[in-house]
C-alpha cells in the first residue's frame, strides 16, 4: 500500500516538532540542575516553579500581568554583598496561530522598607521610542546629561519625583554602562532583560552587575 505524499510530510513535521520539544526539555533540565548546584554551593535557595510568584510585583512591572499562574520560574534567592535579592524568569505566550510566540523576561529584584521610589521605567532609547516621542510618548530628559538622555527613555507618572531620584551620579552610571533596563516603585527595584537567566557558569558575574545597579538606588 502506497501512502500519499502528505502523510510523509505530516509525519516528518511531527518528528521535527517532537525532537525540538525533547531538546528543549533536556536543555531546561540541565539548566535547572546547574542552578540548583550553583545555589547549594553559595547558600542560596532555588525554586524551579513558584506559582504566582510575580503577584507582589505587578503594580511595579506591568509585564507581570501577561502570564498565567505558572509563568514565574527558576527563582534564586539569597544575599549578595549582605543585601537580600531575588533572581527570576518569567514566561508567557502571545498571539495565536502563525503569530503565536513565546516571551521571556529575567532579572533581579530588591526590596526595602527604607525606600519609597516613585514609579518609573528606564529602557534603552530606540527607534520605537523616537517614534513614540513624536506622538507624545513620555521621555524625561536631562539637558545637563545628554549622553544619558540620548541612551535611555525614562518615564513615570511623577516627573518631579523621578528627577529627584535620578541624581547626577545615577545618570552618569547608566550613561557609562548602556543598555540597562530598570523599573521601580514603592519598596521595589527590578533590573530586567528580554531573555532567560544566564547559565550557571555566568551567574556570579551577572549577579554582580545587578548589584552594581542596586547600589545606585539603595544607600547602605
Amino acid at each position: 500500500m502506497t501512502l500519499p505524499p502528505q502523510t510523509y510530510l505530516i509525519g516528518g513535521i511531527a518528528i521535527v516538532v517532537g525532537a525540538g520539544a525533547l531538546i528543549s526539555y533536556v536543555w531546561d533540565r540541565k539548566r535547572r540542575a546547574g542552578y540548583a548546584e550553583f545555589c547549594l554551593v553559595r547558600g542560596f535557595k532555588f525554586a524551579p516553579q513558584q506559582p504566582d510568584g510575580e503577584r507582589r510585583f505587578r503594580d511595579v512591572f506591568d509585564v507581570f500581568r501577561k502570564g498565567g499562574s505558572d509563568s514565574w520560574r527558576n527563582t534564586i534567592t539569597g544575599e549578595r554583598n549582605g543585601i537580600p535579592f531575588m533572581a527570576f524568569e518569567y514566561h508567557w505566550t502571545e498571539g495565536g496561530g502563525k503569530s503565536r510566540h513565546d516571551e521571556t523576561r529575567c532579572g533581579m529584584i530588591w526590596e526595602s522598607d527604607d525606600v519609597s521610589f516613585p514609579k518609573f521605567a528606564l529602557v534603552p532609547e530606540g527607534w520605537f521610542s523616537k517614534i513614540g516621542e513624536f506622538f507624545g510618548m513620555q521621555d524625561i530628559d536631562f539637558p545637563e546629561s545628554p549622553e544619558f538622555s540620548d541612551s535611555y527613555r525614562l518615564s513615570g507618572p511623577s516627573e518631579s519625583g523621578i528627577r529627584d531620584l535620578f541624581t547626577p551620579d545615577i545618570r552618569q552610571f547608566f550613561a557609562a554602562m548602556p543598555p540597562q533596563r530598570v523599573v521601580g516603585g514603592g519598596r521595589f527595584l527590578i533590573w530586567w532583560f528580554e531573555s532567560n537567566l544566564p547559565s550557571a557558569k555566568d551567574l556570579d558575574e551577572w549577579l554582580e552587575r545587578g548589584d552594581q545597579v542596586r547600589r545606585r538606588f539603595f544607600k547602605q
